[in-house]
């Protein structure tokens, strides 16, 4: 029986999106050398939840599925590429989720019934914390490339794996379908209520 895991929260994009973010990583890798997230597949983080007590969140996670059924499916575009500063010495280079009054409302409502307090940009990373040195050799290929797609979402995705086990891989959990209908909850909330969205904030995930 496990006592420690680790659960992961994600969307996970198409995988037309995932194949192309797999060649971009591969990119990276090939100009820079080997790199931590290289091998990661596509996703949206949207909560890690540290060393919990399995038979205690697993129940609580299972639970978020009434909450979550009431949200619609939503439809993301990636559009082009952007990077978060970490101190100094490290940045971290992603594609851009745009940003629209609808989506923005739509990861509030997520926020909303997963209780999340931090302040997110929804990204997808591509080369993950690495040193200023090896960001400006790859900054100038992302900067100037141009990518357009969208894919939608209907499910949010969890994934689990043991706190102290060595080598612990990512391995499903469950899937918490979107099943709301659009006109539930997607009209925008008021402008005066919308964060501004600040590309270079550190990402907390």
């Amino acid at each position: 029986m496990k006592g420690y895991t680790d659960f992961l929260m994600l969307l996970s994009p198409s995988d037309k999106v995932k194949a192309v973010v797999h060649n971009h990583k591969f990119y990276a890798a090939s100009v820079i050398g080997n790199y931590e997230s290289m091998h990661s597949i596509a996703h949206i983080s949207i909560k890690m939840m540290h060393r919990q007590k399995t038979f205690l969140t697993e129940p609580d996670i299972l639970a978020f599925r009434k909450r979550l059924c009431v949200i619609p499916p939503v439809t993301l575009a990636i559009d082009g590429f952007d990077y978060f500063n970490h101190g100094e010495d490290f940045k971290t280079i992603y594609a851009r989720i745009r940003s629209t009054p609808e989506t923005s409302h739509w990861f509030k409502m997520l926020k909303q019934h997963l209780r999340i307090k931090e302040f997110m940009v929804p990204h997808i990373t591509i080369a993950r914390n690495i040193p200023v040195a090896d960001f400006e050799k790859l900054w100038l290929h992302f900067k100037a490339m141009e990518w357009k797609e969208t894919f939608t979402v209907n499910a949010l995705t969890v994934l689990q794996r043991e706190t102290f086990a060595s080598f612990a891989k990512w391995e499903p959990f469950t899937e918490l379908q979107f099943e709301g209908k659009a006109q539930y909850s997607l009209a925008p909330p008021k402008p005066s209520l919308l964060k501004p969205v600040n590309s270079r904030q550190i990402s907390l995930f």
